[in-house]
Order: C-alpha cells, then sequence, then structure tokens
C-alpha cells in the first residue's frame, strides 16, 4: 500500500459523450501541489499532440501509430 501523500492527481468524469473539433481539448499536466508545469496534451480528431513545459513545437502522434502503440 503506498505511504503519505500522492504526488500526482488525475481525474476525468465524463458523463456525455464528446464531440472533438478541429481545436480538440486541452488538459494541462501538472506536478505534486499544481506547482510545475509538465506540460500540455491536446487530442484532438487527427491524433495527439504533446507539449512539454515550455516547448516551441509539439511531438506528434496520428491515431493509427497510437493504436499499434498501445496494443504492444
Amino acid at each position: 500500500m503506498a505511504r503519505g501523500r500522492p504526488k500526482k492527481w488525475v481525474e476525468a468524469i465524463i458523463t456525455e459523450p464528446l464531440q472533438l473539433g478541429k481545436a480538440g481539448i486541452q488538459v494541462v499536466l501538472q506536478g505534486k501541489w499544481h506547482r510545475k508545469i509538465r506540460g500540455t496534451v491536446i487530442i484532438s480528431v487527427g491524433g495527439i499532440r504533446w507539449f512539454p513545459y515550455k516547448a516551441k513545437k509539439p511531438r506528434r502522434i496520428g491515431w493509427d501509430k497510437f493504436a499499434r502503440w498501445v496494443e504492444g
């Protein structure tokens, strides 16, 4: 069993279907106690873009490549 306080929290409760537009959904990832921003994930119709903190260009992955990566 884990001890102490958790270092990260993730919570996403979606009870309705979401329709992604061209711009997508932006999720900002923060560290412990919301002190440090780790980066931003943008989930869109075209795929997933990851912007590490203070990065100018994203790291991109399409849905087909993501599916192959997740399925192993």
